[in-house]
Formats: structure tokens, sequence, C-alpha cells
């Protein structure tokens, strides 16, 4: 099968959940011989390089005014152009921009799978509300519900991660079929450290975009409230857009680390494995890579009671706290911490059941099944 992802939400010489989605995903296709891989992602310059055995075309595009590590795939006129030249037997599209319609527009008898990355209505809704009041952030998710529909409608089905997020879409009457596929963990990569030791501060870990919908204030809020009940420090893993502002948050204190970007790979992996505890304050996720790849580090992991860790989060493995709540967060963190969770418990949690190749097992099961629906010939 001639797979083709297409997709604008790609940070092209950055990190995000994409990209290791991408990176996983072309590292398991060019071990089954029965597949081929392409990729179309927005980038700096129009170019073809490889990844593993998968072609990734970037073409040239425009950054994202709000989020410049983002770039918006423009040139439609390329993308298709790609696409009519490739003639993917299935193309996976994100659901946050018009893809399904430029897919189905240039290969009209292909079909078209929506991976839902991104929730768009609280992404852009909630943060709004704190800002500009709930009457105008309930107007913007509903105008935003309208979008996702226009965007999706072109899809013969969509891949959601996490029980929540189908929940919803159900809920609000979403009319595309959809297809529930969890995602995994490179546990070769993550892995918890030699030897625990209850010795010196607790560490607390961040690692993703420091843009305005993770809620990384609400952490700094809560590592403040800490401070004066034990010894914490935390790490701050990532860049972006509110950098400065966070950094002003902090006041200064020392006990808090900004260590910018660094690559998915082995130095990330490193990161894991010098901290006590994970902590991912957003209310926006639709399902979270970091608590996976803090569990399979032997990391107890916090999160907030919203979205994609709800069902990633159990009791034994770490706590949920209010979205937006700093002390509740801090009391949750403190709790976790208290009770040194073993590091064999977290990784335990995720080995049997997180593991990439079971994800693409079931995400090829969901390509068949679109492609017998649309009556294409499997081969």
């Amino acid at each position: 099968m001639r797979i083709c992802d297409l997709t604008t939400l790609y940070i092209d010489g950055g990190e995000g959940g994409v990209n290791t989605y991408l990176t996983e995903k072309a590292r398991d296709l060019a071990e089954r011989s029965d597949c081929e891989h392409m990729i179309i992602v927005p980038g700096a310059r129009n170019e073809r390089r490889q990844l593993f055995s998968t072609t990734v075309y970037t073409v040239k595009s425009p950054r994202l005014p709000s989020n410049p590590q983002h770039r918006v795939l423009a040139n439609i006129r390329e993308v298709k152009r790609i696409l009519r030249q490739t003639r993917p037997d299935l193309v996976e599209v994100d659901c946050a921009y018009f893809l399904a319609q430029v897919a189905r527009s240039a290969l009209p008898n292909v079909p078209i799978v929506g991976f839902y990355h991104v929730h768009l209505p609280t992404f852009i809704a909630r943060p709004r509300a704190s800002r500009l009041g709930p009457l105008f952030a309930g107007a913007a998710e509903r105008m935003t519900w309208r979008y996702v529909d226009l965007c999706n409608k072109s899809c013969d089905r969509v891949v959601v991660t996490s029980t929540p997020i189908r929940d919803r879409l159900i809920q609000v009457g979403f009319k595309v079929p959809l297809e529930q596929v969890q995602l995994g963990v490179n546990l070769d990569l993550f892995s918890p450290r030699a030897a625990e030791t209850s010795e010196g501060p607790c560490e607390l870990l961040y690692v993703g975009r420091l843009s305005r919908e993770k809620d990384i204030p609400v952490l700094i809020d809560a590592f403040k409230a800490l401070t004066p009940r034990g010894d914490y420090r935390l790490t701050i893993v990532g860049d972006g857009p509110v950098r400065e502002e966070l950094v002003q948050q902090t006041g200064g204190d020392r006990r808090v680390r900004f260590l910018g970007r660094i690559p998915y790979g082995a130095e990330l992996a490193a990161r894991y494995r010098e901290a006590d505890l994970l902590v991912v304050p957003s209310p926006n996720e639709t399902f979270n890579l970091t608590v996976l790849e803090g569990l399979a580090s032997g990391l107890p992991v916090v999160a907030v009671r919203q979205g994609g860790p709800r069902e990633l989060v159990s009791p034994e493995i770490g706590a949920l706290a209010r979205p937006s709540d700093p002390i509740d967060l801090a009391r949750s963190i403190e709790a976790v911490a208290q009770r040194a969770i073993p590091s064999e418990t977290c990784r335990e949690h995720v080995a049997a059941r997180s593991s990439w190749s079971r994800t693409f097992d079931r995400l090829l099961e969901v390509y068949e099944g679109a492609r017998n629906a649309h009556g294409v010939a499997t081969r």
C-alpha cells in the first residue's frame, strides 16, 4: 500500500507531537515490505529528503503570525502536484486545515483518512475565555465547530486517539465515522535510570511547546506554591512564543531551568531519566505523547482532568488535577512526590500496551477498512 501523510501541523526544524508521530511511523513502515510511505509537510523551502525509507516533501510555506514555529501549507498547487505525481493508494490528513478537500480534489478516487491531532474548539476558545470573557469564547467555540465540520467533510473516516475526544465528537453530532487508535512510545529510547535515589530535591519536568494553550503559567504558579513546603526543582524543555513571559514569571528563580528545544532522541530521553516527576498542565490535549514518554522513563505523571491524559494517567502511576488550577496542581504534585511510586510500576503501565508497532498495526487495519469501504482493491 502506498501511504501519504499530508499535514500542516509538522514543525520544520522543530519538535512536537506530530513530528514524533511521523518519525515513528516512518521508522515502523520501513520494516514493512508491503508499505511505501511519503510525507508532505510545510517547510522553509521546497525540497525532498529521506527519513528511513520514507520520502519527505517539504513545501515552502509562510509562517503562522500567531506562532512563528508553525507554517501553513498555502501552496495548494504544489501539494496537488506532488499528490498526482506520487499517486498514493490512501492519504492521511490532519483535521485542522482543509487538506482533505485538497487531497480529494487532486485524487478523487483515493480514500482519505483524517487524523484528529488537535481539538480546535477548546484550543481556540479556552485561551480567549480568560481574556475576553465567556460570551466571546462561546461564540468562538461555535464558529470553530463549524470550521471543524468543513475540514472533515471530505474524509472517509477520522482517527481519534482517546475516548474523551471520541465521546465529545459523538456528543456534538460529528458526521464522519470515527476510529480510535491509541498512540505509542519508543520503549527502546525511553527507559528508567539505572538506580532510584531519594536524595536531593524533587526534580519536576515539563516537555513541550512553550505556547499559550499549554497553560505553563499554571505550572509555574503551582511551583511557587510548592517551594515553601518542600525542596523542588523545575526543568522546562521546549521553546515557543511565550518563553520570555514565562522567564519573567519565574522572577529569576534559579530553581527553574529553561533548556530550550531538545531534539527527539537520546538527549531528550536522558532529560526524562534525570527527573523524578513529569507535569502536564495543558487542558487542550487530544492525547499527549509526553505522558507515555515519562511513564516509559519510569516517571509518575501529574496531568489535568481533561482531554487525552484523563485516560492515560491512573491513580497507581500519578494524579489528575483540576484544569487551570495552580493550587490543586501543586497539591497533586506534592501528593504524588510523597508516594514515591516505583519506576518499574510506571514503566510496566505502558510497556504492555503502548508500543508504536501496536499503534501502526491498528492504523493499517483502519486504512484497509477505508479502502474496502471506498471500493478500492487492496494490493
